[in-house]
């Protein structure tokens, strides 16, 4: 009898899992604000941000859709294009290039975005909808002011630090009912 309890307490902690955004922590989060959608997730590669991206919705021809792009500075200039070709092959219409806060590896601040830019403008994107902002936090403050109603906005978030802030953030502009176009709360 004590083993088909326990194993009851498992099922139902398992069918909850998932309804709070602390259960699984920068793997497919989403917020509801205000009609706008917001992803947030750790996608570091291709196939990743290619999933992120299609879970999201971002085809489905709905408003705007704005990205958080950057990647880690041990990657290979062909391995940061293929993310950025990845990336433009779901015309986002804004994309925010950011660093990646500890995970630089040898590289410049902002080098790595400019690879990500130089291949956005190759595939056609204007150069003033492929902002930088050197921190993650700010990339996702820069996209929030950006959007409006019906807009999705994906957040690939790569620092842990990064991820609880922006998680935060996003929790109290829900919990404040922020509207698009309204000024964001200060950092």
């Amino acid at each position: 009898m004590g083993g088909a309890l326990a194993a009851a307490r498992r099922v139902r902690r398992l069918a909850r899992f998932g309804a709070a955004h602390a259960d699984n922590p920068g793997r497919l989060q989403r917020w509801s604000i205000a009609g706008v959608e917001v992803w947030l997730d750790y996608a570091h590669n291709p196939d990743g941000l290619r999933g992120l991206l299609q879970v999201a919705g971002v085809q489905r021809g709905q408003g705007r859709f704005g990205l958080l792009l950057g990647q880690a500075g041990d990657r290979s200039d062909a391995d940061i294009r293929a993310l950025a070709a990845t990336a433009a092959a779901f015309k986002p219409a804004r994309v925010v290039m950011k660093d990646i806060a500890g995970m630089l590896r040898g590289r410049v601040s902002g080098e790595v975005a400019a690879i990500l830019r130089e291949t956005l403008l190759a595939e056609g994107f204007a150069a003033d909808a492929l902002p930088f902002c050197s921190d993650e936090l700010e990339a996702t403050r820069a996209l929030l002011a950006w959007a409006q109603p019906g807009d999705i906005l994906v957040l690939p978030i790569h620092g842990k630090l990064a991820r609880s802030q922006v998680a935060a953030l996003l929790d109290r502009l829900v919990a404040d009912r922020w509207i698009p176009r309204q000024p964001l709360p200060a950092a």
